[in-house]
């Protein structure tokens, strides 16, 4: 499997999730895992700009489950990351180590999928 393509996609999730692209709106709605509509449109952000660039790589059916697996993947784990942040109330305050470990975990998952696509498509 080419290793640029598993680097630029590790690309599109920083560019999704700590830039411009991810919105104040969207942002709100993920702190707490709710409601569930802004957090989509954030994981279709990370979707699209992965299948984009899955297309310089794949064939388009391929791309196109890239966009599902990585759309649907990203909303889940958002939602799960927020809605454990509004029922531990630690992981609330980032000067908690608790914070931190929900973000590690958060960010593994999202890291995880990354790799199981590159490595399974």
């Amino acid at each position: 499997m080419n290793i640029l393509f598993l680097i630029l996609l590790f690309v599109c999730h920083f560019l999704a999730d700590f830039t411009w692209l991810s919105r104040p709106f969207m942002l709100k709605a993920k702190r707490f895992g709710t409601p569930v509509w802004p957090i989509l449109a954030h994981a279709l952000v990370h979707g699209v700009l992965m299948f984009l660039l899955s297309l310089c790589f794949l064939s388009f059916s391929a791309a196109i489950l890239v966009f599902i697996i990585q759309t649907l993947a990203h909303w889940l784990i958002d939602i799960g990351k927020g809605r454990a942040t509004y029922y531990i109330k630690s992981t609330q305050d980032n000067t908690n180590v608790e914070y931190f470990v929900l973000f590690g975990l958060d960010q593994t998952l999202h890291n995880l999928t990354i790799i199981l696509i590159w490595y399974f498509i």
